[in-house]
Formats: C-alpha cells, sequence, structure tokens
C-alpha cells in the first residue's frame, strides 16, 4: 500500500507528514501579505519542518519529497484555499496559484484522499485490511499508540468518503464520478 502511494508520488511518514501539516497552517497564519503560491509554500514548508524537526532531534532526510508529497495531496483533497476562498484546482496552473488558507479539516479530508487513492489504484481493499490502511498512513514510531486507536482512524476517514468510496459486502468500491 505504501509502494501504491509512492508510485502516485504521494506517500509521506505520518511524522513528518504532521510536522509539515503544522509548517503549512503556520506559514499561511503568519502571511499577512500577498498570498503564498503552492510552489513557494512548499519549499517554505520543508525548510521550516526541518528546522522544527532538528530542534526536537527527530531525524528525517526527505523533508522536499515529503513536502511535494503532502502538498499534492492537499491539492488533489482540495484543501487548500485560494484568496476568494475556493479551492486549488490540481493541475498545470496549481503551483503557480496563490494559496491563502487551508480548508476545515484539511487533514482528515487529505488523509480521507490518501485512502481513497489506494482504494481507487488497489481495486481489492477490503474490510480485513485496516490494519494493514493504519500501518500504510500512519505507522507509528510510538509503541505508546495501539493498533486499535490507528485502526479506528482509518474507519473514521472512510466514512468521510460517503458518496465516494461504496462497501459491496467486504469489499470498498470507489464510485465513478
Amino acid at each position: 500500500m505504501a509502494d501504491c502511494l509512492r508510485g502516485e508520488l504521494l506517500y509521506s511518514e505520518k511524522r513528518p507528514r504532521d510536522m509539515l501539516f503544522r509548517a503549512i497552517e503556520e506559514i499561511l497564519s503568519e502571511h499577512t501579505g500577498e498570498p503564498m503560491i503552492v510552489s513557494r509554500l512548499a519549499r517554505e514548508a520543508a525548510a521550516r519542518a526541518r528546522r522544527h524537526a532538528e530542534e526536537s532531534g527527530f531525524e528525517f532526510a526527505q523533508w522536499d519529497t515529503a513536502s511535494r508529497a503532502v502538498v499534492k495531496a492537499m491539492l488533489y483533497a482540495r484543501v487548500l484555499l485560494t484568496p476568494d476562498g475556493s479551492a486549488v484546482p490540481p493541475g498545470i496552473t496549481a503551483q503557480a496559484t496563490p494559496v491563502a488558507s487551508l480548508a476545515d479539516r484539511y487533514r482528515d479530508t487529505t488523509e480521507a484522499y490518501l485512502l481513497e487513492v489506494l482504494i481507487r489504484r488497489l481495486g481489492d481493499v477490503t474490510t480485513r485490511d485496516h490494519t494493514a490502511l493504519a500501518h500504510a498512513l500512519f505507522r507509528q514510531f510510538d509503541p505508546g499508540v495501539p493498533i486499535g486507536s490507528l485502526e479506528d482512524r482509518v474507519v473514521i476517514l472512510l466514512a468521510q468518503l460517503v458518496g465516494r468510496v461504496d462497501l459491496r459486502g467486504d469489499l470498498y468500491c470507489a464510485c465513478e464520478h
């Protein structure tokens, strides 16, 4: 499953993804002047997350790659908002589009999008795969986080996909749109 997301250039480990989410949120809340374009936001988020990681002693080398993956997922999840409040549309103009804010619950929406990608690309994801989905998306480095909590997060995110993903028996099926 992680390889599927890597193939789509969407994979990021959970801890770096959370640090990038936080950096993006901080940058947008501090940026009061001219809205920042997506490509610059991705670069600045990578630099800020790298600094935060170094300060906390977290070692991770792929900040630029992870930032591009997270921002791509956010674009396709339609959580990056322009100054007029509309979603930045994915496509050739996306990287040059100004971003002013984030949609409500942007983290959940982005991670639900990653689940949707897995369901669409793999085609054989079932209810028995909740643990595998949890490992692919939320693999934690904190052994104190019980796998049951991560599986609960998966089903909560899956519930957000109503209308885009159906459950047929035990098989998750992407709806055509």
